[in-house]
């Protein structure tokens, strides 16, 4: 009898040891499965922005992650192994079900985007540029609203980084 209980005993710990060992094992054999979810994504060869993209990854493709450093992750793509930054997989914040303004204080609370804060950094808010319009109606802001559409293609940007010995 007592030597039963020690072989269930030793079938446990081997079961235990069995499991871990699966669910803590390196490499290729367990990784996981992350889905891009942002437009407009490549994969590079190093972690790096500026480094010439192997592919690009569109949006719904699934990608065996390999390893992670820092905002960057190694992973295998239709055959190409490559380096993924993890704005690919961010999903867009969500917006809570709440106005925590409102049940406070009984006032509407007035979000800001991200470029607005990016603007409000540089000191240029929505009505400072509104002021600035309605001091300068001679200017066509068109124009701006136009160049600020534009987008440099990657290999051109590396091009200008090199060039200016500029560090990424």
């Amino acid at each position: 009898m007592n030597r039963e209980k020690r072989l269930k005993k030793s079938v446990r710990y081997v079961l235990a040891l069995g499991l871990a060992l699966v669910l803590f094992m390196p490499g290729s054999a367990w990784c996981e499965v992350l889905k891009v979810v942002q437009p407009h994504q490549s994969l590079y060869p190093d972690p790096d922005f500026a480094s010439t993209p192997v592919a690009s990854v569109p949006v719904g493709a699934e990608v065996n992650v390999d390893t992670q450093a820092g905002d960057w992750y190694k992973v295998k793509y239709q055959g190409k192994v490559g380096w993924i930054n993890l704005q690919a997989f961010q999903q867009p914040q969500a917006q809570p079900k709440f106005n925590l303004g409102n049940l406070l204080f009984g006032k509407p609370v007035k979000e800001t985007s991200s470029d607005e804060v990016a603007l409000a950094g540089k000191g240029f808010t929505p009505e400072v540029e509104n002021a600035y319009r309605a001091k300068h109606p001679e200017l066509h802001f068109a124009q701006v609203d136009r160049i600020e559409t534009f987008t440099v293609p990657p290999a051109r940007l590396r091009a200008f980084i090199k060039e200016g010995d500029l560090k990424p």
